[in-house]
């Protein structure tokens, strides 16, 4: 496995694909997460001229350089940067495929930043099923729900290991993101992503014991969970977006 988690796409009419997932979007800018050795870029670039691409292996901006003259390409780790500066003014659309031990960090880092207009992401396969998952599925969590709080996600394509080199251990998938505003509180946005961080660190247990595992009073929590109608018997991955988002406004009014 190359330094920094990466696996590289080499099949280009996947590429093509990819890089057609920001046709219909509307924004003002793109940038491209991870170029590694430019597969996906050779697609974008000539879209969109004056996108940017961030890439932290300064062992790759040579050949990038060579071979994309005149594209701007900022050296740095994307989950330290200040994204309103790579970016650049207005509505933003980001795109990559993502290195495996950072993929979620950079999706919450994305989804979380006010500026974001689309974003087209590839993960691992089970990563992707963990964003798009609905209540009660197995894979459902944090992610999910921070997802969902975030954005609509559309599964585009799952990808075969052997389209990559070298050949990963998993597939992978495709997910378009289309942002949107749930919260319109910053305040109870905060308590909700708190919430939901307790709720899963302990996703085995009833939901108030995970809770109270976490520090929140099982009669507080077991007060607020019987208030939404739900038995007492509840488990996390139980929960609906609308209902964490009851059961944090209602807890932090405690």
């Amino acid at each position: 496995m190359p330094k920094y988690s990466q696996v590289f796409l080499k099949d280009a009419a996947i590429c093509a694909a990819i890089a057609g997932a920001l046709d219909e979007e509307s924004f003002d800018s793109v940038t491209e997460i991870g170029p590694g050795g430019g597969a996906l870029t050779e697609f974008l670039y000539p879209k969109y001229p004056r996108m940017r691409a961030v890439e932290i292996d300064k062992t790759l901006l040579p050949a990038l350089r060579a071979r994309f003259p005149g594209l701007e390409i900022v050296n740095t780790d994307f989950l330290q940067a200040d994204l309103a500066q790579v970016a650049g003014p207005g509505r933003a659309a980001f795109i990559g495929n993502l290195p495996y031990e950072c993929s979620t960090a950079i999706l919450e880092r994305t989804l979380l930043y006010p500026g974001t207009a689309a974003a087209v992401f590839m993960f691992q396969k089970e990563v992707a099923r963990r964003i798009t998952a609905a209540p009660g599925d197995s894979d459902y969590g944090y992610l999910s729900l921070l997802s969902a709080s975030r954005a609509s996600a559309e599964l585009l394509m799952d990808i075969g290991a052997a389209s990559f080199s070298p050949v990963p251990a998993v597939d992978s998938s495709v997910l378009r993101f289309r942002p949107r505003t749930y919260f319109a509180d910053p305040e109870r946005e905060a308590a909700f992503r708190a919430l939901i961080r307790k709720a899963f660190s302990h996703r085995r247990k009833t939901l108030i014991n995970s809770l109270s595992l976490c520090g929140v009073e099982k009669a507080v929590s077991a007060g607020a969970v019987a208030a939404l109608g739900l038995k007492p018997t509840a488990r996390p991955q139980e929960l609906s977006l609308d209902q964490y988002a009851s059961l944090a406004a209602a807890l932090a009014a405690k």
